[in-house]
């Protein structure tokens, strides 16, 4: 079904409140820019999902504004490929892809989302002994770990600020790591280097799309 039927069973005060509190987390499904962990996680934030019907109904008009913002995103991407291709132009930008379809919260809440799940991340990333690596890439890994880690402190440090300095710092690591996790993806023989890296990944992304939304994109 789509997000919509979702988004009206939420609101249908006609159905047993367990299932309209299902409906959310099957809307969630169908929207999930944080991930569905992530998603529902700033969600809750609006309170007692499963017995609230004030949080319920805010966090629904929480996803849709977001939603709605993203929509339009992707129609003015749509608009501007038109005019790209008419002009021969048939690849688009892998940046405004990467950006369009990559971990943040469009919207007005969108700082406070983004920071709230790279605090959610980070509390299990800190956790996380460092994992066995294949050898001749721990020297480049471990380099990345420090770097990243540092400025993913200080933005949370700094509720969301970071200085020019670590900013360029993510925009230069960014490639690098994205290239080792998919590295340590295939074949299969680093599961825990892959996950542990794949959340910095994330968590790196949220803080560099953070700042690119800020900027407009």
């Amino acid at each position: 079904m789509s997000f919509r039927v979702y988004a009206r069973r939420v609101r249908d005060r006609d159905l047993p409140f367990g299932r309209r509190c299902r409906a959310l987390r099957d809307a969630v499904g169908c929207y999930c820019p944080l991930g569905f962990h992530g998603t529902w996680s700033y969600l809750s934030t609006a309170g007692d999902l499963r017995n609230d019907e004030t949080a319920l109904l805010h966090a629904l008009e929480k996803l849709e504004a977001s939603r709605t913002v993203w929509l339009q995103e992707v129609a003015s991407f749509a608009d501007r490929r038109r005019v790209d291709k008419a002009r021969h132009h048939r690849t688009p930008r892998q940046a405004e892809v990467r950006y369009l379809l990559g971990w943040r919260w469009p919207g007005p809440d969108g700082k406070q989302a983004m920071l709230g799940e790279v605090g959610r991340l980070w509390a299990t990333h800190r956790r996380s002994p460092f994992p066995d690596v294949p050898a001749g890439t721990k020297g480049d890994l471990v380099e990345l770990d420090t770097w990243l880690a540092g400025c993913v402190s200080t933005y949370l440090a700094n509720d969301g600020d970071l200085d020019q300095g670590r900013q360029h710092v993510i925009t230069k690591c960014l490639p690098k790591l994205r290239r080792y996790v998919a590295q340590l993806g295939y074949p299969w023989s680093f599961p825990e280097a892959f996950a542990y890296f794949r959340l910095l990944l994330k968590m790196t992304e949220l803080i560099h799309n953070d700042k690119a939304q800020q900027g407009g994109g």
